[in-house]
């Protein structure tokens, strides 16, 4: 079945983004400290990668981690810094606040993708990020649960997120499977001298296993979106890993998000969906 390159971009970042969803829950299941946490993370998502890698390339898969340009290694970078940061944020302030500040990643990366790739943003785009950035608002300001620290570590995500899709746009490497299983391994790896190994029980590790194989798979499908639609649409979607995360973490740990939440969630699915809707119908001549 052929796929325009619209549609591609869409189911990639999609697929990618449910995939991501549960991640703050396992966090929270796998309850044990930040760098023994990152560690068993970055551990089995570099595994999982090297693996898929392995499969899909078979005697080249090494030749696939050559020749990584300025930009692919910023995708390594910001995105092993993103994990520290993210998980430091889920673990010192609530999950709806977290994912909450870095659903504000549209803005953000549609103002850089402006600036940097001077990419257009059509207006139904332009209404959809300003609908969600109100929603976003509202759900900031219901939340009494936050932390200024952990707000911080949210924001600079936010902030890496949005440089991360500028990099995946302008790289010349295609695989990203390779530079997201490289971030896995930067991450075990600063993570290893302060990681509390004996705290890691059989629990610990059957989730750490599920957590890095969803994350590296999801944040390697996300990275790709950027090589079929514009950042702008790509970071539209993030918002929604706010609205599945926190209502899982709700079902499953009872971290209740509030009414206001719930329902600016809601608002922000359909029009992400009313968005990718306008996106892939078909143009008049």
């Amino acid at each position: 079945m052929y796929l325009s390159d619209n549609a591609r971009g869409i189911l990639l970042v999609a697929v990618g983004v449910l995939l991501l969803s549960p991640d703050s829950l396992l966090i929270r299941l796998i309850d044990i400290d930040l760098w023994t946490l990152t560690f068993l993370r970055g551990t089995f998502m570099a595994l999982t990668l090297f693996g898929l890698n392995l499969i899909l390339y078979n005697s080249k898969a090494l030749h696939q981690f050559t020749g990584f340009d300025k930009y692919a290694w910023g995708i390594v970078l910001l995105m092993a810094g993103g994990t520290l940061l993210f998980v430091s944020s889920i673990q010192t302030t609530s999950v709806a606040h977290t994912l909450i500040i870095i659903g504000a990643v549209p803005v953000v990366s549609a103002v850089l993708g402006w600036l940097v790739l001077r990419q257009a943003v059509s207006g139904h785009m332009r209404w959809a990020i300003i609908i969600v950035v109100i929603s976003l608002g509202f759900v900031v300001y219901d939340d009494s649960q936050s932390s200024l620290l952990g707000d911080f570590y949210a924001m600079v995500t936010c902030m890496f997120l949005a440089i991360n899709f500028i990099f995946a746009h302008k790289t010349r490497v295609t695989n990203m499977l390779a530079p997201m299983s490289v971030s896995g391994v930067l991450v075990a790896f600063c993570s290893l001298p302060l990681a509390d190994l004996p705290a890691i029980g059989s629990y610990q590790v059957m989730l750490g296993i599920v957590q890095g194989a969803l994350v590296g798979v999801a944040l390697t499908m996300i990275n790709m979106a950027p090589k079929y639609i514009p950042n702008a649409e790509v970071a539209l979607f993030m918002p929604t890993e706010a609205v599945l995360g926190s209502l899982l973490v709700w079902w499953f740990l009872g971290e209740y998000p509030g009414l206001v939440s719930i329902i600016a969630g809601l608002v922000i699915v359909v029009v992400l969906m009313l968005n990718s809707y306008l996106q892939l119908r078909p143009q008049k001549a």
